[in-house]
């Protein structure tokens, strides 16, 4: 399935060309937006941003058409982190289902947990349509990745095959993504490890996951 993604070619006006100077604009727009969402608690002003930038708040507007088209393209990116580090790749080639879904979700709280714009976006940013909008379309990907791991695991013998692939990745991302968020914005969050503890008993119930005993018995 292909990726989504926001291209600079999207971003700009039509009569707006993408160069290697504008990238570097549009780079510096990106992060000033990022830090200045993180400092806002998911609020940001153009004019702020513009001015951490570098440029004039007009310019801003030649490289994304809104303040609600700058936070969509700052999601973007952070969703483009989050795949690279997680989703599309396999954390250990070779491993079992279990074995390599466990890597795959310590992977996942180290991401969110290292990331400044991780409760922001899961807490505050979500609630806003244009991010919404950004979010539902990233998990309908994750959805599809999910269905397809699941189904070779199925076919492995590693997952009951009577369960829906769609619905089972489903319910195991959506689970994730609300328990992250909770963790998140507690307070006090739980250590990284008691966290990933949690969600895997929480994923191999839901999965009916049974690991393979030793020697093969």
């Amino acid at each position: 399935m292909a990726k989504l993604r926001v291209t600079a070619a999207q971003l700009l006006p039509p009569n707006v060309a993408a160069s290697p100077k504008g990238g570097d604009t549009r780079l510096r727009i990106l992060a000033a937006a990022a830090e200045a969402l993180i400092a806002g608690e998911g609020e940001c002003e153009i004019a702020d941003v513009a001015r951490a930038a570098g440029i004039s708040a007009g310019l801003s507007y030649h490289y994304f058409n809104s303040k609600a088209g700058l936070i969509a393209a700052v999601v973007e990116a952070f969703y483009d982190r989050f795949e690279a580090a997680v989703m599309d790749i396999n954390p250990k080639p070779g491993a079992g289902w279990g074995e390599r879904e466990r890597l795959r979700l310590e992977r996942m709280v180290a991401f969110h947990y290292a990331e400044p714009l991780a409760p922001v976006i899961l807490a505050k940013l979500s609630r806003t349509p244009e991010v919404a909008a950004v979010e539902a379309a990233r998990l309908a990907r994750h959805i599809e990745l999910a269905a397809h791991n699941i189904e070779l695991a199925q076919a492995r013998g590693d997952i009951p095959g009577d369960l829906d692939a769609h619905l089972l990745g489903a319910m195991v991302l959506g689970g994730l993504r609300q328990a992250i968020g909770q963790a998140l914005a507690a307070p006090k969050r739980p250590g990284r490890e008691r966290l990933t503890e949690q969600l895997w008993a929480f994923i191999a119930g839901t999965a009916r996951f049974k690991p393979a005993k030793k020697g093969g018995r």
